[in-house]
């Protein structure tokens, strides 16, 4: 139980050392709508397990995900998005959060916090990260959030 504890305190410090505390009512929206994915993909494994945490009786590592990991990543990632969106500037962006994002889903799996059920693997993670992102991107975009801050 340590583990989500210290994983919700190493956020929190990342969002306090990186963030641009100016930007908050722009980024805290993306943040509060990735917590809202999460919630939703809580409820969905619940009725369909597709991953576990462990230990599975806690409701501790779902809501320090939706209240640590969720928020400070999506607020950091829409801060840091290219000036000069070009496609290939976009998705080598888009590479290097999926591959941060996986890489801490591998540390959970091979600690042993985390297992897949129902035939969900790693890859499928890797491509709902895609998707996430993109989501988390549109909704910043398509909401004009960038205006809250200007």
């Amino acid at each position: 139980m340590e583990f989500y504890y210290i994983r919700f305190v190493l956020f929190w410090i990342l969002w306090l050392i990186f963030a641009d505390k100016s930007r908050w009512r722009e980024l805290f929206a993306v943040g509060i709508f990735a917590g809202f994915l999460d919630g939703f993909a809580d409820i969905f494994s619940f009725h369909y397990p597709l991953w576990k945490y462990h230990p599975p009786d806690s409701v501790v590592p779902n809501l320090f995900d939706n209240m640590g990991v969720y928020i400070v990543v999506s607020y950091l990632f829409i801060q840091w998005l290219p000036k000069n969106p070009s496609v290939v500037r976009m998705l080598m962006y888009w590479f290097l959060w999926t591959a941060f994002a996986i890489a801490i889903e591998w540390v959970h799996v091979h600690m042993g916090y985390m297992t897949y059920d129902s035939g969900w693997r790693m890859e499928y993670s890797y491509i709902a990260d895609w998707i996430i992102y993109w989501m988390l991107y549109k909704f910043h975009k398509v909401f004009e959030l960038r205006k809250l801050s200007v």
